[in-house]
C-alpha cells in the first residue's frame, strides 16, 4: 500500500480512493495514484478506446476524425476522472449519465448523444444490457470493475467470475462487446496511438441538465469553457497554504459541472483528490480519512452538520457543556462580525477545536451553492468548524462558474460578485414585478456572459436560442437583485411561474423558501391549478424538530408516520405556515390554503424528486402526488 508524498518530479498524489478490506468488510486508508501514473493510464486508455471502436464500429467511416462521444455512468470514483482525461487524449468527449436516473432517461440520452460506447461501473452493466433494444447506437460496454477474479484484479461484491461470465454472454448474445478497463489498457498498450490533442473550441462534454420538467437538455460545453472555469475558480481562493496541499473528498456527482469544475481546479492547482466510499452517509469518515482543505457541500448537507454539531455543543442535554457552548458560540460569532477572526485562545482548546476535527483538521473553506443557507447555519459553523463558507451561483451552461462569495466576505443572504471574466445584467420581468429601474437595488432576470458559457443544447435549438439571447449573453431563468455594495442576490425563479384562477403569477420557489424557514419543516412542494384560487402544498417534516414537538400534541403516537397523519398535527403545522407566511409578506393568493405532511423525504434514489443537485423536479413531483394535491382541493380551504 502506498503512503502519501509531497509533490515531486513525478506529480503529487492526484487520485486516492479507500479500498475495502475483502476480510471485515471495512474501508481502509486511502491510496493514491500519482500525476504521472494517471497520466500513463489516461494514455493507454485513450489508446484503447480508439481501438475498440475500431473492432465494434458499425458505421464505418475513418474514426481519426474523432470528436465522437463515450458516455460515462458511474458514482465519484478514480475511475471516472482517470477516463475523462483518457478522452481528452484523443479527442473525444464525454457524455455523463446521472448514477440515478431512471431507465428511460438513460436510453433517452444514450439515443440523443448517439454515445457509441458506455463506460460504466459493474453494477450499471445489466441496466444498460435491459435496455439494449432501444439503443440503437451502442457498439461496446467497458467496465470500470474487473470481469476476472484474480488477487490484482477484484471483482467489487457482490459479483463474482460467474456473474460476470454471464454479463459477458448477455452482451454477446445482442451483439454488445463487453469488456473490463483492464483489457481496455492493455489494448491501448499493444496498440498505442500518439496524442491528438483537442482545440478550445471542441467538445469537452455534453452535461445532461437535471430535468425538473420533461426530457433532460444536453448542455453542449467545450474546452475552452472548462479551462476558463478552472482558471476562475481558481481565483476565488486565497493563496495556497504553505502547509496544506489543496484537496477534496470528491462525492458531488461528476455528472455535474460543479463537481466538475471543483475537480478540475484542484488539479490545476497541483491538489489531490479522494474519492468518497460511496455511502454519503458515511462522508464524514471520508473527510476524517483525508483530512482536505475544502469541502463542498449543498446546504442541506451543511444543515445536517449544524444539527449534529450543535446537539453536542450548543444544544446538548448536558447544561454546564450547553452554557459553555453558548457562551463561547456568542464570543466567536462576535469576533467573526467584529474582526474576521476565527480563532479564540479560551473557547478553541475547550470545545472548537475538537468540533473542527468533525470534518477535517486541515479545513480552509467550505464552498456551497444551489440553494440559500439560514444565517444561524452559515456562521455556527464558520466558528464551529473554524473555516470560511462562501455561497456562490453558477449553473451547467456555464461551466459552474458565475458569482461567488470572496473570503472576506461574511455577509448573508448573497451569492457574492461576479468572477474574473464574467459579466453580469439583469433585463426586467414586468409580470413578476421585477424592474431594472427598482430603486436602490435593480431586479430582474439574471444574464450572464462569460468565456464559460456554453455553446448550446444538443439537437435542440429552440432551447438554445431561448437561453443564449444574442452577443454572447445567457439568460438564467433566475431573478437576481442588485445590492448596493455591488453583490448578488438571487431572489426567485422565473420559468417555475404559473398562474391560478385569478390571473396572478404565482412563484413556488418563493414561497417554499419561506415555508421552509419553519425549523419543524425539511423540505417543500408548492402546487396549484389554474382553475382554482388558492395554493396546497406538500411538506416533509424535519424529523430531528418535528417528531418532539409533534409528540407533544400527539402522546401516543408511535411513529412520525403516525404523527403525520394526524389531523390534528396538520392543523397546527398549517396555521404555523401561515403566520409564518404573514410576516414574510406574503400576499393572499401566496399563502397555502391545504397542506399534506409526508413522512417519507423526498430524494434522489427512492421517489425520485430531487435531481442528483438535490433540487425539486417539479414535473415528476406533480404526477407523484397527483392524488394527493387532487383530495387538497377537494376540502375546503382554510379562510385565514
Amino acid at each position: 500500500m502506498k503512503s502519501y508524498a509531497v509533490p515531486n518530479s513525478e506529480g503529487s498524489g492526484l487520485s486516492r480512493h479507500r479500498p475495502i478490506n475483502a476480510e471485515t468488510g471495512q474501508f481502509e486508508a486511502y491510496v493514491f495514484e500519482t500525476y504521472k501514473e494517471v497520466a500513463e493510464r489516461a494514455t493507454r486508455l485513450g489508446s484503447g478506446i480508439i481501438e475498440l471502436r475500431k473492432m465494434t464500429n458499425k458505421k464505418g467511416g475513418d474514426l481519426m476524425e474523432r470528436n465522437w462521444p463515450v458516455a460515462i455512468y458511474s458514482i465519484n470514483r478514480p475511475e471516472w476522472t482517470i477516463c475523462d482525461k483518457a478522452l481528452n487524449t484523443q479527442s473525444l468527449y464525454s457524455v455523463a449519465l446521472y448514477d440515478t436516473l431512471g431507465a428511460s432517461s438513460m436510453s433517452y440520452i444514450l439515443n440523443h448523444c448517439e454515445a457509441p460506447i458506455v463506460v460504466c461501473s459493474i453494477d450499471k452493466v445489466a441496466k444498460i444490457l435491459t435496455s439494449i433494444d432501444e439503443l440503437t447506437h451502442l457498439e461496446a460496454i467497458i467496465s470500470l470493475d474487473s470481469l476476472v477474479d484474480s488477487k490484482t484484479r477484484r471483482v467489487r461484491a457482490p459479483f463474482n467470475e460467474e456473474s460476470c461470465r454471464i454479463l459477458v454472454n448477455w452482451a454477446k448474445s445482442k451483439n454488445i462487446v463487453l469488456v473490463d478497463i483492464f483489457d481496455t489498457e492493455e489494448m491501448g498498450l499493444m496498440n498505442p496511438k500518439k496524442h491528438n490533442p483537442p482545440r478550445p473550441s471542441d467538445i469537452y462534454t455534453i452535461m445532461y441538465t437535471s430535468g425538473t420538467t420533461g426530457n433532460p437538455k444536453g448542455a453542449v460545453t467545450t474546452h475552452g469553457n472548462y479551462a476558463y472555469a478552472a482558471h476562475i475558480s481558481a481565483k476565488y481562493s486565497k493563496d495556497q497554504s504553505k502547509s496544506n496541499i489543496p484537496s477534496i473528498v470528491s462525492f458531488l456527482p461528476l455528472a455535474h459541472a460543479y463537481g466538475r469544475t471543483r475537480e478540475n481546479t484542484i488539479t490545476l492547482q497541483g491538489g489531490f483528490i479522494g474519492y468518497y466510499c460511496g455511502d454519503v452517509t458515511k462522508i464524514l469518515e471520508d473527510t476524517r480519512a483525508l483530512q482536505p482543505t475544502s469541502f463542498t457541500g449543498v446546504p442541506r448537507l451543511l444543515t445536517r452538520f449544524y444539527d449534529l454539531i450543535s446537539s453536542k455543543t450548543i444544544h446538548s442535554s448536558n447544561l454546564v457543556i450547553k452554557t459553555v457552548s453558548q457562551m463561547g458560540a456568542n464570543a466567536k460569532i462576535r469576533n467573526l462580525k467584529e474582526s474576521g477572526t476565527l480563532d479564540h485562545s479560551v473557547y478553541d482548546p475547550l470545545i472548537f477545536n475538537r468540533t473542527k476535527a468533525l470534518l477535517s483538521s486541515n479545513l480552509e473553506n467550505i464552498s456551497t451553492g444551489t440553494a440559500p443557507v439560514e444565517p444561524y447555519v452559515t456562521d455556527f459553523l464558520r466558528i464551529s468548524l473554524k473555516t470560511l463558507i462562501t455561497e456562490g451561483y453558477a449553473m451547467t451552461e456555464t461551466a459552474s462558474v458565475g458569482t461567488r462569495q470572496m473570503d472576506d466576505d461574511l455577509s448573508n443572504g448573497t451569492v457574492g460578485v461576479p468572477g474574473k471574466s464574467v459579466e453580469l445584467r439583469l433585463r426586467s420581468v414586468p409580470d413578476m414585478d421585477y424592474l431594472v429601474s427598482d430603486n436602490p437595488s435593480p431586479r430582474g432576470e439574471l444574464l450572464i456572459r462569460s468565456p464559460t458559457v456554453f455553446i448550446g443544447y444538443l439537437k435542440n435549438k429552440q432551447a438554445t436560442d431561448e437561453t443564449l439571447i444574442g452577443d454572447g449573453w445567457l439568460a438564467s431563468g433566475d431573478i437576481a437583485k442588485f445590492n448596493v455594495d455591488g453583490s448578488v442576490s438571487i431572489i426567485d425563479r422565473k420559468k417555475s411561474l404559473f398562474k391560478l384562477s385569478q390571473g396572478e403569477y404565482i412563484s413556488p420557489e418563493k414561497i417554499e423558501v419561506v415555508i421552509t424557514q419553519d425549523p419543524l419543516i425539511m423540505q417543500a412542494f408548492v402546487a396549484g391549478k389554474q382553475y382554482k384560487n388558492h395554493l396546497v402544498a406538500i411538506l416533509v417534516p424535519d424529523p430531528l424538530t418535528f417528531t418532539p414537538w409533534a409528540s407533544k400534541l400527539l402522546p401516543g403516537a408511535k411513529s412520525i408516520q403516525e404523527l403525520c397523519q394526524s389531523e390534528l398535527v396538520n392543523r397546527r403545522i398549517l396555521e404555523r405556515l401561515i403566520e409564518n407566511s404573514k410576516k414574510s409578506k406574503l400576499l393572499g393568493f401566496e399563502t397555502v390554503k391545504a397542506i399534506y405532511l409526508d413522512h417519507r423525504p423526498f430524494d434522489v434514489d427512492n421517489n425520485g424528486l430531487l435531481t442528483p443537485t438535490f433540487k425539486l423536479k417539479r414535473f415528476d413531483a406533480a404526477k407523484y402526488y397527483k392524488k394527493t394535491i387532487d383530495a387538497l382541493y377537494e376540502s375546503p380551504p382554510i379562510s385565514k
